[in-house]
């Protein structure tokens, strides 16, 4: 009787562990930061949101600026490319491809943009204005038209001899986001929401998938946070900065939210997404527990089950 309450009290506390465990342990993760380098060449602004009239033209600017200290002068082309969210092997979102299979009905704005100049010079700690302009056709699609104008550092590094030279490819887009006057449909929804219910490491990777149906972008909004299972001191929340993405016309777009978990224990994860109106919640009791500790939770029990059959085979034996 003695072993039994003891098998059951180590059990339990076993369980506590579980439970508790994880409540002080995320105090203690780390999060690296990749604060990169100043780059010499900047834009402004970014990104334009503009209103265009079918049949009318619109003017605009975009201003390029050699930082302060910079060692010589910042010479740069500008070209227009199509606006894609595509990634690269580096996780760079593409703004400026310009291949036949990236042009669609949302971005014939290519064709309509007309650079002022296509390369200039700008001395350090000064600015200069690109100006363009956008001539709508009549019949022009109502509903969005997206492209980037990039701009390419062209500038040459080399030794004071002259002997080498390495061009310095460094691009930066800024993105137009033009909405053509007109009746435009704002449809969507969310087609997947997910957490994931059972962890063999202590990453959370919660996973949407929202569809856009309209003419026009619009930004899907997503919350993950996360408590022990009990205590309502939050692991981690964004929740005042919920992840914020883009999803383009007649598309669909995954988006992953990540939130880095003590080693083991049992947890709250709560994940909400929100696009044109429509609010998606999942609430999931997420179990973290690495494999090796699993297996040897499995092996215990299995020790203890065979114990216990022995036990009681034992005790029947001696009643006879």
């Amino acid at each position: 009787m003695k072993k039994n309450k003891l098998l059951i009290a180590i059990m339990l506390v076993f369980i506590s562990v579980l439970c508790f465990g994880g409540v002080r342990a995320y105090a203690d993760v780390d999060i690296d930061r990749d604060l990169g380098s100043e780059p010499t060449m900047t834009i402004s602004p970014p990104q334009q949101k503009i209103v265009l009239i079918p049949g009318e033209t619109f003017e605009g600017s975009i201003q390029i600026s050699n930082r302060a200290g910079a060692s010589k002068d910042l010479k740069y082309s500008v070209s227009v490319g199509s606006f894609s969210l595509s990634k690269d092997e580096n996780g760079n979102t593409d703004y400026n491809s310009t291949d036949v299979d990236t042009i669609t009905a949302y971005n014939q704005i290519m064709d309509w943009i007309e650079l002022e100049k296509t390369e200039g010079s700008v001395a350090p700690n000064t600015t200069d204005v690109v100006p363009f302009m956008i001539h709508v056709p009549e019949d022009a699609p109502a509903g969005g038209q997206y492209a980037t104008i990039i701009f390419q550092n062209d500038t040459d590094s080399g030794d004071s001899g002259g002997n080498v030279s390495i061009q310095n490819v460094i691009r930066f887009a800024a993105s137009i986001f033009a909405e053509v006057a007109g009746e435009t449909r704002n449809k969507g929804e969310i087609i997947s929401n997910s957490v994931p219910s059972v962890l063999f490491t202590n990453k959370l990777t919660a996973e949407s998938v929202v569809r856009n149906d309209g003419n026009v972008h619009t930004n899907a909004k997503y919350t993950l946070q996360v408590w022990p299972l009990f205590s309502d001191e939050e692991i981690c929340t964004n929740e005042e900065n919920p992840g914020d993405n883009l999803v383009m016309p007649e598309t669909e777009r995954v988006h992953v939210e990540e939130c880095v978990l003590p080693k083991i224990g049992f947890f709250r994860a709560k994940q909400t997404v929100q696009v044109y109106g429509e609010t998606s919640i999942v609430e999931r009791i997420v179990f973290v527990c690495p494999l090796w500790l699993l297996f040897v939770v499995v092996f215990a029990i299995v020790v203890a089950a065979m114990w216990l059959v022995k036990k009681t085979k034992a005790r029947r034996s001696s009643k006879k």
